[in-house]
């Protein structure tokens, strides 16, 4: 059961309407529109993707914000080797809440949820994820 979950989890990751947030380097930030869910207008959880192109590795992870109390936490993660999507290792397990900074990735995804995705997610025209993919 917990493999079909992970199964699950994992295509989600690419068949998803990835949207581009912010580079840093080699490490881009990601956000799948189709997975933003609101649950008042300062908390939303979301499917975010972090690709590391020096490293050959996307994270993946399910994510709780809460832009009031100026807080994340990851729900679930996954880690895939970029080029090949598979999968080397899957979190279940809830993480502490941590705070972002001003600064900080996770600002600047909390803030394009809020601020550039329309309120529904339009549908996407392809596959975003498959076609960050080599």
């Amino acid at each position: 059961m917990l493999l079909a979950a992970c199964l699950l989890w994992a295509s989600s990751c690419f068949a998803s309407d990835m949207r581009f947030v912010d580079a840093n380097g080699h490490t881009g930030y990601y956000v799948d529109a189709s997975s933003v869910s609101y649950e008042s207008v300062a908390a939303c959880d979301a499917t975010i993707a972090v690709i590391k192109a020096d490293r050959n590795r996307m994270f993946c992870y399910t994510m709780h914000f809460d832009r009031g109390r100026g807080v994340y936490q990851i729900l679930s993660s996954q880690v895939l080797r970029y080029d090949t999507k598979e999968v080397l290792s899957a979190g279940g397990a809830e993480t502490a809440v941590h705070p972002y900074g001003i600064y900080s990735p996770m600002k600047e995804i909390v803030d394009f949820i809020y601020n550039d995705l329309p309120p529904a997610a339009s549908e996407p025209a392809e596959d975003a994820v498959t076609a960050l993919l080599p």
